[in-house]
């Protein structure tokens, strides 16, 4: 079971009862390494292609509940036809605090127990100030670069939680080829 990723609160004053994160994104970003022989990785990736899920309501990320994607066959293509470069794919989570919610505790993301490691964060370590005063933070799971290991490695589910656990929102994503 990966170890859950602890962003570090924000110095500030907390309010007695912090809000749960928000959920701003789902994002499925497919990639390349810097180099033309390089390997995709974590810290060597470079987004080519992104596709959102959309997010009507928490608890509901399509009205029907069906996800016409293939994130395994996609990969799969990209790798057949652009064979100057090594392809790969991870999945990406935008979270969202106000405020208030900032200063009021740590921010703890833990990845499905399936998962091959931790996720980690995309950008500042912190992530970044909204113009409210809030912050957004990218979390990613590791690079996947076999078409055959997405469903596997990126589905499960995801919580992001503040304070104690009962604070939390969960991302559920039971199969990654989404009625494929």
């Amino acid at each position: 079971m990966p170890e859950p990723l602890v962003i570090a609160a924000l110095s500030g004053r907390a309010p007695a009862s912090p809000k749960a994160p928000g959920v701003e994104a789902i994002t499925i970003a497919f990639g390349v390494a810097k180099t033309r022989d390089g390997q995709p990785s974590h810290e060597d990736f470079r987004t080519t292609y992104q596709l959102q899920i959309p997010l009507f309501s928490i608890g509901g990320l399509d009205p029907d509940g069906v996800y016409e994607f293939d994130a395994g066959a996609l990969l799969s293509t990209l790798q057949s036809r652009a064979q100057r470069r090594n392809w790969g794919v991870r999945l990406e989570l935008t979270l969202s605090q106000g405020e208030a919610d900032v200063a009021a505790a740590d921010l703890t993301v833990h990845a499905p127990s399936a998962a091959p490691s931790s996720p980690r964060v995309v950008g500042a370590p912190v992530g970044t100030t909204t113009s409210g005063g809030g912050r957004r933070v990218v979390v990613a799971t590791d690079v996947i670069t076999d078409p055959s290991q997405v469903a596997g490695a990126l589905s499960g589910t995801y919580v992001a939680a503040v304070g104690d656990a009962t604070r939390n929102i969960q991302v559920h994503l039971g199969r990654f080829e989404f009625e494929g």
